[in-house]
């Protein structure tokens, strides 16, 4: 019997959490899945991990392959699923018992849905972006009109503000769908979700919001997007590159958004070079030759981004490194020592001040 699901969980160095991973996924009250880990290489313990669900529960199948990096491995499930739609996992993540339960009821309403996309918390509480686009069913007319204008960044709210958060493993994909518009073949290693996720969405011919929290991201200083990578600056080039061959030949008129997303991505590079950096003339010889090297800022269309974040560019267009360098210092150290911020960093410290 066909599945409904196939659920896609790349695996490596997670051996400390698959556990809880894996054990989420097979504690679903709804058991129309099947679940493919595919063993990227992982150097520990997860490989037998994995086959010893495998031996255990037949809904579970293991895909072994050399470490060739997340887009590769969920290619290699791509490849092997059956299920009508795809579900991703992280490996160091894990999912509520009825998370499937409820993507399955939402999806059959209107007749089904080929994306549905759900709201999620993180491991220790702490504050994420809500999910903004208003909950339920979207045909097509409604999607040109409601989510497509802001998916990628929401203009009507602060920058930078994405109306449907770019991470693979909030979003449930109709199995053609993503092996007609997803990531293949491509060397993007940071941000690869949102490389295969809006092409995805925007060829989509229905959509469903769901607004329950049915996923639980594990924070860990371990993980990609917590770790300063030099290489991030090269991995933005490529990812803009991909976005103008695929979805903005498609969609002209987000361009504006893929830019901001991509200008967003660039002030975290250099926040990150500046954490790792003593110097800041050392930092902005980094960032220049970065950018030298990739022309990325001069490829971002600036037009249509908020004044600061066009003057900003400016200055890296016009290959004023230290002065963008001092600038962005001068900004974080003025965030953080707003009223605000000071106030909650005394109430985090207990609030004895003033008693």
């Amino acid at each position: 019997m066909t599945p409904l699901f196939s659920i896609v969980t790349p695996v490596y160095k997670v051996e400390e959490y698959l556990p809880a991973c894996v054990d989420s996924i097979l504690a679903q009250t709804f058991g129309g899945f099947e679940l493919i880990l595919v063993d990227d290489g992982s150097p520990d313990g997860s490989g037998a991990l994995c086959d010893g669900y495998a031996a255990k529960d037949a809904r579970v199948r293991v895909i072994h392959q050399p470490n060739r990096g997340v887009t590769a491995a969920r290619q290699a499930a791509l490849d092997a699923a059956r299920g009508d739609y795809v579900c991703f996992v992280d490996g160091d993540d894990w999912v509520k018992e009825n998370w499937l339960e409820t993507i399955r009821r939402c999806l059959t309403e209107n007749g089904g849905a080929d994306m549905l996309v759900f709201d999620f918390v993180t491991s220790d509480g702490s504050p994420d972006q809500p999910l903004l686009a208003a909950p339920g069913y979207y045909d097509k007319a409604r999607l040109e009109k409601e989510i497509y204008p802001y998916m990628i960044w929401d203009r009507r709210r602060p920058f930078f503000t994405q109306l449907i958060p770019g991470y693979q493993w909030s979003k449930v994909v109709r199995r053609e769908l993503i092996l007609a518009h997803g990531l293949r073949d491509c060397p993007i290693a940071l941000y690869e979700d949102v490389a295969a996720l809006y092409e995805c969405l925007y060829n989509a011919g229905s959509f469903y919001v769901c607004p329950e929290k049915l996923y639980v991201y594990r924070l860990r200083s371990g993980s990609a997007l917590r770790q300063y990578d030099p290489e991030e600056f090269r991995q933005l080039k490529l990812l803009r590159d991909y976005l103008s061959a695929h979805l903005l030949r498609q969609a002209p008129d987000i361009a504006d958004q893929a830019d901001a997303f991509i200008s967003s991505k660039l002030l975290r590079a250099i926040a990150n070079q500046l954490i790792h950096r003593d110097s800041l003339r050392q930092a902005a010889r980094n960032i220049g030759a970065a950018l030298d090297e990739t022309g990325l800022a001069r490829q971002i269309c600036p037009q249509a981004l908020p004044l600061r974040i066009r003057l900003f560019l400016a200055l890296l267009r016009h290959r004023a490194y230290l002065a963008a360098v001092l600038v962005h210092r001068t900004r974080v150290w003025l965030y953080y020592h707003r009223p605000a911020a000071l106030f909650q960093k005394r109430a985090a410290a207990g609030g004895t001040e003033g008693r």
